[in-house]
């Protein structure tokens, strides 16, 4: 990343996108691994694929002069605790989980050519990464409403109460009433802002790993703190731009047309504003990816709860005639959430 990024803190990518991994899965022995289920695919499609094989053998003699592990050994010093194994069912984190696992699968290797499945992935890596960090910023902002409210809570009952982290408008709706620029743009800044209070706060009263119900009263009986969350909530400082442009940069479409065209995009520019037009190819695989495999069928009601999960929540209408649109729908649009999905390979 230093190479890449030309500077000499780059963010740690590799950890960011293990952390939403291990945060998203409901069953771990310790074992499993983002990087590792990456790692198994590739090793598997060079194992079907000559050339590719040919050209990997050359790029590790050639240009890596320690080569690199076939395997990867150990746990991850860096991934969340495995008691929070399970506690993020219905998030961004618990889509990616189910997503990564599915397409590492020797399935999915096996059914996808080598430069589709690299698109897949990456897409799949984007969406984890943006949509996670637009949840990461609605929670910090729910958590800090209910504790100014002062009603008690637990965990799971808070984690329900987060709002739609991506309003999907009526494609009827005008471009300004679908445009979610203002309401993301701000919502990440006060999260940033959010979450140092609060992360403050439990680190001062060393209560970071107290039962969160108890520490949630704690903090609404805190007066300093009160006000703190309240001035924060009405800030209007932009705090997070870092954190802004790389959600923008892992959603947004790339160039529409032309030999870099980029189909697998969340949302579309259209001058300053940002709306959720989803491209081609991104409806192909997520929709795919809510099937059991390769070559098996879905229907609209399961990828809409898919959608759900990854915190999008679009008009049954617009969803089918993005299907149809991408040669996914099978039946009737009269059958609403019934329609039949083909899985795209």
């Amino acid at each position: 990343m230093r190479g890449f990024q030309r500077t000499k803190n780059p963010p740690d990518l590799g950890g960011i996108l293990e952390a939403l991994f291990r945060l998203g899965l409901t069953d771990d022995d310790g074992t499993t691994s983002a990087a590792r289920l990456w790692l198994n695919a590739a090793n598997k499609r060079c194992e079907i694929d000559p050339l590719l094989s040919a050209i990997n053998n050359a790029t590790k003699a050639a240009l890596l002069e320690a080569g690199y592990p076939e395997r990867l050994e150990g746990d991850d010093s860096r991934a969340p605790e495995l008691e929070q194994c399970g506690l993020y069912q219905g998030t961004p984190f618990a889509w990616f989980a189910k997503a990564w696992q599915k397409l590492t699968n020797d399935e999915w290797v096996k059914a996808l050519p080598a430069r589709v499945w690299v698109d897949w992935a990456t897409t799949v890596l984007r969406l984890a990464l943006g949509q996670g960090f637009l949840w990461e910023a609605a929670w910090y902002e729910t958590v800090a409403r209910r504790i100014l409210s002062g009603k008690p809570g637990n965990w799971s009952e808070i984690r329900e109460q987060v709002p739609e982290i991506l309003p999907w408008k009526s494609s009827r709706s005008s471009v300004a009433v679908r445009d979610v620029a203002p309401l993301l743009s701000w919502r990440v800044h006060r999260g940033s802002k959010l979450r140092k209070i609060l992360e403050d706060w439990l680190e001062s009263h060393q209560a970071a790993h107290k039962d969160f119900a108890a520490v949630l009263d704690a903090m609404s009986e805190d007066e300093e703190l009160r006000g703190s969350l309240t001035l924060a909530l009405g800030s209007g400082e932009r705090s997070a731009v870092n954190t802004w442009e790389a959600v923008k940069y892992a959603l947004l479409k790339r160039d529409a047309s032309g030999p870099f065209a980029d189909y697998y995009g969340l949302l579309r520019s259209n001058g300053r504003f940002l709306t959720v037009e989803p491209g081609t190819e991104w409806m192909a695989v997520v929709a795919s990816l809510a099937c059991d495999g390769p070559g098996k069928t879905s229907d609209v009601a399961t990828l809409m709860l898919s959608l759900e999960e990854l915190g999008l929540r679009p008009e049954a209408g617009d969803l089918i005639q993005l299907l149809e649109k991408a040669g996914l729908a099978r039946g009737s649009a009269d059958a609403d959430r019934g329609v039949i999905i083909e899985s795209a390979f």
